[in-house]
């Protein structure tokens, strides 16, 4: 097995929130709930759901970046084991719940089941990282 598939839909999901969040203030644009300007620094009020889409936007470049190099070291050392995949795909998994949670209006959502997925998903990252030093020591 490779890291190649879990490292794509990562990227795969940063491209798509990324398109999103363009979509969304276009479409905010358009209807002329914000202009155009406030987005040099940000300035003034922005509808909610531009919001969260910003929000979500800035945390695919905050823990998810500690998934690329964990991938990238595997394929070089080539010392990964059955457990260091699971704990790969288990990571993208719940990032995967994570952004299907996160897509939903945030003001009515119950933040426990976001809250969930996400530690779980850093106990994913943080135990594959663990595993990855333990795989090098033992070389």
């Amino acid at each position: 097995m490779n890291f190649i598939l879990p490292m794509s839909i990562m990227v795969l999901i940063i491209i798509f929130l990324t398109f999103r969040l363009i979509f969304l203030a276009g479409k905010f644009i358009y209807a002329k709930d914000i202009t155009i300007d406030q987005f040099q620094l940000y300035d003034g009020e922005f509808p909610d759901k531009l919001k969260s889409a910003r929000y979500q936007f800035q945390n695919m470049f905050e823990i998810p970046l500690l998934f690329f190099p964990l991938c990238i070291a595997h394929m070089i050392l080539k010392n990964a084991t059955i457990i260091d995949h699971i704990f790969v795909w288990g990571f993208v998994i719940c990032r995967i719940l994570h952004m299907l949670i996160r897509l939903q209006n945030q003001r009515d959502l119950n933040i426990k089941s976001r809250l969930i997925t996400f530690i779980i998903s850093l106990v994913f990252l943080g135990a594959g990282w663990i595993k990855l030093l333990l795989n090098s020591i033992s070389i």
